[in-house]
């Protein structure tokens, strides 16, 4: 019996969460602007939202997709072994305290969303760049996120050249991710988290028809 759609319940399940916890920070940033707009209160604190929240929120649920779709590409190699349950959760879990981390639970008690994003960033990005290597080392270390055709797969790179410079490009990540934990620097942070958005929405596009190729 193949154990991987069993792990993969869990894994979408503890992921979904993720996902939803950013969802719903938009959300609730939806809702406070519609009730000041309307002005069913009055007397409620302007919140100013900017960028960098909204755009961290983004960064997120991009990095949450990746993460599910290179899981789903080591899918040969991941059982039921409860080593492997214990880090699916390990990781998985830590996603899940990053993502409560993006947005405010209350909106209200922050009139400028920028200082909380200089409060909560370097745990968020740090805390994705760490999951990203742990991941990422765990995947090569059980031998799984290989082409299984690597001609087919040396066919499609060459006949795709924005499929190179995709991958080439989300190397980069890793620093920018660091970067992006380091700097103080609200321009420099802007086009950082810009640069990671793009690079992995360039890649998704670019990897369009590489499933049906292999």
């Amino acid at each position: 019996m193949d154990e991987f759609p069993f792990l993969f319940e869990l894994f979408t399940l503890l992921i979904s969460l993720a996902v939803a916890e950013v969802l719903g920070g938009f959300a609730r940033i939806l809702k406070l602007r519609a009730r000041r707009k309307a002005g069913v209160d009055p007397h409620a604190i302007r919140v100013r939202v900017g960028w960098l929240v909204p755009l961290l929120g983004l960064l997120v649920l991009l990095d949450l997709a990746t993460f599910w779709n290179i899981m789903w590409g080591a899918r040969d190699v991941l059982d039921m072994r409860m080593a492997m349950v214990f880090g699916v959760l390990t990781l998985i879990g830590g996603y899940y305290l990053v993502s409560t981390l993006v947005f405010p639970d209350e909106p209200e008690l922050w009139p400028d969303f920028d200082s909380y994003f200089w409060q909560q960033k370097p745990v968020v990005v740090w805390g994705i760049l760490a999951l990203n290597l742990a991941a990422q080392g765990a995947i090569m270390a059980l031998g799984g996120g290989q082409a299984q055709d690597p001609a087919a797969m040396q066919r499609f790179v060459e006949s795709h050249p924005l499929f190179s410079f995709a991958s080439l490009a989300l190397l980069f990540n890793f620093p920018a991710f660091a970067w992006l934990a380091l700097t103080k620097g609200k321009r420099r942070a802007i086009a950082l988290m810009a640069f990671v958005i793009a690079t992995q929405i360039l890649f998704a596009i670019s990897s369009w028809e590489l499933k049906g190729q292999l």
